[in-house]
């Protein structure tokens, strides 16, 4: 039998597979914040009231892991006990860019931003999440800077996350088993 050659390839190369991975991932995620954004207008309309969200601030690809877990159970905890009486549905759900916690919650949308910003800043694990608020009449979480705090820092260095995220000034692999060390001191803490 004679073989024929054509012009076509039917392999993928490797940089057309990880093309087509990453595409896949930007649409995942896209999906994955219509969704949010979606559930966020859902709770607003159903309540009338500030809508909080709650969701690791994990480097790298793998945001839906055991790590991310963790940070967000202790959160809630922590979010729940200043809370409790306040909250009037919580949602959660599995999404591509980790454990994502929706809350409708009685009150001023910037009181609970000053007690979200309290949280990032003294609990142990609140470097890595991330707590926005929605008021109940507006598209946007509330910034930091509209109630005149810094920008949140690098884990590594003392320059603006979102600086050192943009520029890509540390590895991944780094920011991770920096996140990692800080877990295992706060889990034999809590064992004390």
């Amino acid at each position: 039998m004679e073989k024929k050659s054509t012009k076509e390839n039917f392999i993928i190369s490797k940089n057309q597979s990880t093309k087509h991975k990453t595409i896949d991932l930007y649409r995942e995620l896209l999906e994955c914040r219509e969704k949010k954004c979606d559930e966020i207008v859902t709770l607003q309309k159903e309540f009338k009231e500030p809508v909080v969200t709650i969701r690791a601030n994990y480097p790298g690809k793998d945001k839906n892991n055991g790590v991310t877990r963790f940070i967000t159970a202790e959160i809630q905890d922590a979010f729940k006990e200043i809370f409790r009486n306040k909250i009037n549905q919580e949602e959660i759900y599995e999404m591509p860019e980790g454990l994502t916690q929706f809350y409708s919650v009685r009150g001023d949308a910037r009181t609970l931003k000053e007690n979200a910003v309290y949280i990032e800043q003294n609990h142990p694990l609140g470097r890595f999440v991330n707590i926005d608020v929605y008021d109940h009449n507006e598209d946007y979480a509330v910034a930091r800077i509209e109630l005149f705090y810094e920008p949140r820092q690098c884990f590594l260095c003392d320059k603006a996350a979102k600086v050192c995220s943009k520029e890509e000034n540390h590895r991944v692999e780094d920011l991770i088993e920096y996140m990692e060390d800080r877990i295992l001191a706060y889990k034999e803490d809590k064992l004390k």
